[in-house]
């Protein structure tokens, strides 16, 4: 089966073969012509199984551009989860020019009212941050006819089952509802039947960790497990490594450990402020990072690829976690390799772990870890594994330039302004103008069809708004 077997539309298939995904999913398989027909549903798939594209692709696929408001709502647990969505379906829905606008705590509310008011198609958000909106009388849910409910399950563990509730009941007119969940339990099942009414359970387990992980345990003393975790880091020599702690206080001493002897690691955990959390995450995915330490808000959620080897330096609390952690490598249809550390007191919890996930520790041999050479040679080896990874978005940089306007809210411009600006230009129409944001000090516009450096050229010399405006190729590509 190929994707042109599930979706009819040129403008998607063109965005699907630009991210490279080669064939569906069995989750996009199973799900895209159900959603498509409009069922409601409740999705349980693995990490890294295709979730978003499944209901990315759906939803796109019914929305009308010409509506000024949202058509899709998307809950997420976490801000950087509804970034990545945001992210994702922009992505999806490039050449439909989509726009998704992130409703998100610790971001400025004045910012997200203004993109509110301009034309929009999706809402990615947190359930703090959306309420907060819905109470303010900042957004309608009148226009939506799509709800996407992502990492469900955890949104309950969280504690915003009522809140989601909350939300929801502000919408009283019939929508379609997909629930995505790794697992399925009494909330998440009470969710569906207070709102969905008649759903599906489609449910795709492929049990990757048994069939496609190494799991390795090495046991070592608590005392002397920080230079064991550096040899090992020298033994394994991985292009890219996740460490999982269960505290930020543990975290926070990690890193500063490590990052005496190497610079090229990132701290990540629910202490840093957004902006700091963003800027970590950028390093480790373009790669400049080659060791990010975390805790188990890095567990879920995060499209991370190519994460070569994950390293449990704390066991995690429960057989969830672990999996959560474990799911960071391998995603799709690689192979993956988990790393744990145990002292010999933690044998009745390392039981429970694999009797819970049924996946077997591989007892290595500590003394070749001990045994490593603890030196530049070794250190240089490491490095040498260290890869530059592609964005996403890098892939539509041959079509679509986005260009930066030195002019935002601050001289009332509008986005129908650089519309009617750019439209005057020879040979450029419409459809070759995708999607626009406006901020407060300037402006980016995407520009289709490989005509963004000539269109770029031409404003240098042509008024916006009657007015001549600096406008560049915008740093802040794809």
């Amino acid at each position: 089966m190929n994707f042109k077997d599930l979706i009819n539309d040129e403008a998607l298939l063109k965005a699907v073969a630009k991210l490279n995904w080669q064939q569906p999913t069995l989750i996009q398989q199973k799900v895209i012509p159900l959603l498509r027909s409009h069922q409601n549903m409740i999705m349980q798939a693995d990490t890294g199984s295709g979730k978003t594209g499944a209901y990315g692709l759906s939803v796109i696929s019914d929305i009308q551009w010409e509506d000024k408001y949202a058509q899709c709502l998307i809950i997420a647990p976490t801000r950087e989860l509804a970034l990545q969505i945001k992210a994702d379906m922009e992505h999806i829905g490039k050449y439909k020019r989509i726009k998704c606008v992130a409703l998100i705590g610790k971001e400025p509310m004045a910012q997200q009212l203004h993109d509110l008011k301009q034309k929009h198609h999706i809402i990615s958000a947190t359930p703090g941050r959306l309420s907060d909106h819905i109470k303010q009388g900042n957004l309608s849910l009148n226009s939506i006819t799509h709800i996407v409910i992502d990492e469900v399950d955890e949104l309950c563990s969280m504690g915003f089952y009522d809140t989601v509730c909350e939300i929801l009941d502000y919408i009283d007119h019939p929508c379609q509802y997909c629930l995505c969940s790794a697992t399925i339990d009494e909330h998440v099942k009470a969710l569906a039947d207070r709102y969905a009414k008649s759903y599906e359970i489609v449910s795709v387990q492929e049990d990757k960790l048994k069939n496609s992980f190494i799991n390795e345990l090495y046991i070592t003393e608590n005392e002397n497990r920080l230079s064991f975790l550096w040899k090992l880091l020298l033994h394994e020599a991985s292009s890219s490594s996740i460490i999982f702690c269960n505290t930020r206080e543990v975290s926070e001493a990690l890193y500063h450990h490590i990052k005496k002897r190497l610079k090229q690691v990132v701290l990540y955990h629910g202490a840093l402020n957004q902006q700091q959390r963003e800027n970590e995450l950028a390093k480790f995915y373009r790669g400049e990072a080659q060791i990010m330490i975390a805790t188990d808000i890095a567990a879920r959620g995060l499209d991370i690829e190519k994460v070569e080897t994950i390293i449990n330096y704390e066991l995690p609390e429960n057989a969830v976690r672990f999996l959560h952690r474990a799911g960071r490598s391998g995603r799709g249809k690689e192979s993956g390799h988990v790393i744990t550390l145990a002292d010999a007191r933690d044998t009745e919890q390392l039981k429970r772990l694999e009797a819970i996930t049924e996946c077997p520790f591989t007892l290595c041999d500590a003394s070749v870890i001990h045994a490593q050479a603890d030196d530049e040679a070794a250190l240089q080896k490491l490095l040498a594994q260290r890869q530059q990874k592609q964005t996403k978005g890098a892939a539509f940089q041959n079509d679509i330039i986005r260009l930066y306007i030195h002019a935002g809210k601050n001289k009332k411009l509008r986005a129908k302004d650089i519309v009617g600006a750019i439209c005057q230009l020879k040979s450029i129409e419409f459809d070759d103008i995708g999607v626009i944001e406006i901020q407060e000090n300037g402006s980016y516009v995407e520009i289709l069809n490989r005509k963004g450096h000539y269109v770029c050229e031409q404003l240098q010399k042509r008024p916006i708004k009657n007015r001549m405006l600096k406008v560049e190729l915008s740093n802040k590509q794809f």
